[in-house]
């Protein structure tokens, strides 16, 4: 498979990373913060099935469903292999940010079923279906963020500053306890 890193291209604010520090995770931190939150909604809604959550809820859980699918569309890891790869090839680093990549695409496509079952169905009819997909997609969710914070650790490792590397584990440590 052909890659292009992004060496001899202009990319606007793209660097070299030769170390990563702290400020340069907070963007993914926050996204990982706002994954995890929207998997936090779908358990609590989950957890309350067959009941309907209030319609303030469910009009908050689709509002993020809706934000996480936008977001998808637009990611495409180039910022990733540009921390990551640091303008070498590596085949398992690729292949690593390529795994990061179709797991957002897979919560996306989750997300899309989701949107699509409450809003055109009656999804609460069928809780042990509604329940299966909910279930399905935080767990999803959580594994894919678990995942992008390991692979930024394995590729990164030697380059992360020691505030970097508290920030990445502690995040890891916080999704083992949840």
């Amino acid at each position: 498979m052909d890659r292009n890193p992004l060496q001899g291209s202009v990319v606007p604010f793209a660097r070299r990373w030769h170390v990563i520090h702290e400020i340069d995770l907070i963007r993914l931190m926050q996204e990982h913060r706002d994954r995890l939150a929207l998997a936090t909604q779908a358990e609590a809604i989950a957890d309350g099935l067959p009941d309907r959550p209030a319609k303030p809820i469910m009009a908050a859980f689709l509002t993020a469903l809706r934000e996480l699918v936008t977001k998808g569309e637009r990611a495409d890891g180039d910022y990733l292999a540009a921390m990551l790869l640091n303008g070498h090839e590596d085949p398992l680093a690729w292949t690593l940010i390529d795994h990061v990549r179709h797991r957002h695409m897979a919560d996306g496509a989750a997300a899309r079923e989701l949107i699509a079952a409450l809003d055109e169905g009656d999804a609460f009819a069928t809780p042990e279906t509604l329940g299966y997909m909910l279930r399905s997609f935080f767990t999803a969710c959580r594994r894919a963020v678990d995942f992008e914070g390991l692979t930024i650790i394995a590729l990164a490792g030697h380059r992360l500053t020691p505030e970097a590397r508290a920030l990445l584990v502690d995040a890891l440590a916080d999704g083992v306890a949840a």
